[in-house]
């Protein structure tokens, strides 16, 4: 089997492909929000390198968010694009697990003798306008990861009273992702621990779990694929804020 992951939903975007052996190729592109000019080029690229051809494809596996908007736009729009042209189904992966997946392959402090305890990974995805997108995953001991809850739109304050929360109750708490990275301040003053080497979902990571996904059925037609935005976009929002309508004059 052989799967195409699509990476665009925050600041760096790429390509991978993945069949049973593992990752073949990869590309990462990070070119701030100019996804529209990357995504096209890397898929071209990782078939290039891997020596494939696009018709090879079982199936292809997109991050759906949360993310940037006009990121995510682009990856899904792309991979419901060759689901269509190539007949094939579109796995759906969120930005969250990506990073939750990788950090927990990560070697860090946390880790004894080489193993990883059981704790708390909390991706964070910043979402620009003071906001972060966030996650809670519980990680075993032997390096399986669950989501525990939703994936949520919240102000870092409130993301530091919960992460706080969790290293009061004795978890050893883990966060990956640029959002982690932007309010470390805030992270490690709750008692978490910012994985700065996992700031951005890798398309390597989207093309393994997509792989793993397909295989358990988990592929859907490229009509049924939405992107997970979770608030309105940017230009919405301006646009609301600009011409929202004037509150009535007190007698």
């Amino acid at each position: 089997m052989l799967v195409l992951g699509v990476e665009s939903a925050t600041d760096v975007s790429g390509a991978a492909l993945a069949d049973e052996s593992g990752v073949l190729a990869a590309a990462t592109v990070a070119r701030g929000r100019r996804h529209g000019e990357t995504v096209a080029p890397a898929v071209h690229f990782v078939c290039e390198r891997a020596g494939v051809a696009l018709g090879d494809l079982d199936a292809v596996a997109v991050d759906v968010g949360p993310g940037l908007f006009t990121g995510l736009r682009v990856g899904v729009s792309t991979a419901k694009g060759l689901g269509f042209a190539l007949s094939v189904p579109v796995v759906e992966v969120g930005s969250l697990e990506a990073l939750a997946v990788e950090g927990a392959a990560r070697r860090g402090p946390w880790r004894v003798d080489g193993a990883v305890p059981a704790l708390s990974l909390v991706p964070v995805v910043d979402a620009r306008r003071g906001q972060v997108f966030a996650g809670r995953f519980r990680c075993s001991a032997a390096g399986e990861v669950e989501q525990v809850g939703e994936d949520r739109l919240m102000e870092p304050q409130a993301l530091a009273r919960e992460l706080g929360g969790l290293a009061q109750a004795g978890s050893r708490v883990v966060c990956p992702g640029d959002g982690a990275v932007r309010y470390a301040e805030l992270v490690t003053g709750a008692g978490a621990v910012v994985l700065e080497e996992v700031r951005w979902p890798d398309p390597g990571v989207i093309a393994r779990l997509g792989l793993s996904r397909f295989r358990s059925g988990g592929g859907r037609e490229a009509s049924k694929v939405t992107a997970r935005y979770l608030r309105p976009a940017d230009v919405r929002i301006n646009w609301e804020t600009r011409f929202a309508a004037p509150k009535a004059s007190e007698p």
